[in-house]
């Protein structure tokens, strides 16, 4: 069924959690950033200074087919959540490939007399919204640009760990298989995975401090307010059976941290950490390689290492897959 923008309706989290939640199920592959939990965590502690324009999209039958979550600052409309702390922005739709409901929202937007800049960051490359969303702004009258935000490498799993090793460059394979003899015979070594909100509410007090003396620009990055939306996201996302907290341990001593995601079938690596002092021992890009090993033996299809070309993740496997920004003026 076709949209129209006589079909636009604005509407706030709670009026539109349960349409919300049944378009997540919907979603071929949606992200972590797409739960409500997520961006009503992200509005709460970011948003002041902007108005929320939530927009949910009605088929002529009456059926919600898109939730757009926007956010007006100014005069310009843009994705609700900063590229600080989301790395993938898209519509929220059951048919991403139907262009009908982007026309929708395109034209309520083009109605806003206040808005002149509409900007749509962090949108994966293969998303069918770059080129339905271009189109459509320029039949009403916006110049559009489109450029190339960033990378986000992926590695996509296979059934069993050896199989992983085996895909994996020589040169990598071998320096990978090296570190972990290296590892285990630096001492008793375990890896853990926490899951339930008790166990992540406990240990976040060891991420923020194994990631803020990673490197001075994460200590730079976790301010106060940061801090307290890691520690709230990850603490409501594990109610959702989603977050993945990982340490991977020398002797008893947490000396590496990653907060990982899951949707669907896809485990995305949000951020880490690790100490310096224990750098000669890779712990940090280990703890990224035990945490791709449990997601191969949780049946997870894809491992996202998300934005950033830092190269540890090319050397377990990441492929690049570019992220976008579009810009529509008028």
């Amino acid at each position: 069924m076709t949209c129209c923008s006589a079909m636009i309706e604005r509407g706030s989290f709670e009026s539109l959690a349960d349409h919300w939640q049944q378009l997540i199920k919907d979603c071929v592959e949606p992200t972590f950033f797409d739960q409500q939990t997520w961006q009503k965590a992200w509005w709460t502690e970011f948003g002041a200074g902007s108005k929320l324009m939530l927009m949910l999209v009605r088929s002529d039958s009456g059926d919600a087919n898109m939730i757009a979550p926007l956010m007006v600052d100014g005069s310009e409309i843009s994705f609700l959540g900063s590229t600080d702390l989301v790395d993938y922005h898209d519509f929220i739709t059951r048919d991403r490939h139907d262009p009908n409901c982007i026309e929708s929202v395109v034209a309520a937007i083009s109605e806003m007399s206040e808005i002149d800049t509409i900007l749509l960051q962090s949108l994966p490359g293969n998303s069918p919204t770059i080129t339905q969303f271009r189109e459509s702004a320029e039949k009403n009258g916006w110049s559009v640009k489109i450029e190339q935000e960033d990378v986000a490498p992926r590695l996509e799993l296979p059934e069993t760990w050896d199989d992983y090793i085996s895909s994996l460059r020589k040169k990598d394979r071998h320096e990978l298989r090296r570190k972990l003899r290296r590892l285990e015979a630096a001492g008793e070594i375990r890896h853990v995975e926490l899951t339930s909100p008790v166990d992540v509410e406990s240990a976040m007090s060891d991420f923020v401090r194994l990631h803020r003396m990673s490197t001075p620009e994460k200590n730079e990055f976790m301010t106060s307010e940061r801090e307290r939306f890691f520690v709230k996201i990850a603490i409501e996302m594990a109610g959702e059976g989603s977050t993945r907290l990982c340490f991977l341990e020398v002797d008893g001593v947490r000396e590496a941290t990653s907060l990982s995601f899951v949707s669907g079938k896809v485990r995305y690596l949000y951020n880490s950490g690790y100490d310096p002092a224990r750098s000669k021992l890779s712990v940090g890009l280990l703890n990224h390689a035990l945490a791709i090993k449990t997601s191969i033996e949780e049946g997870h299809r894809v491992f996202d290492f998300m934005r950033g070309n830092e190269s540890y993740k090319y050397h377990l496997g990441g492929i690049d897959r570019e992220i976008y920004a579009l810009t529509a003026t008028r």
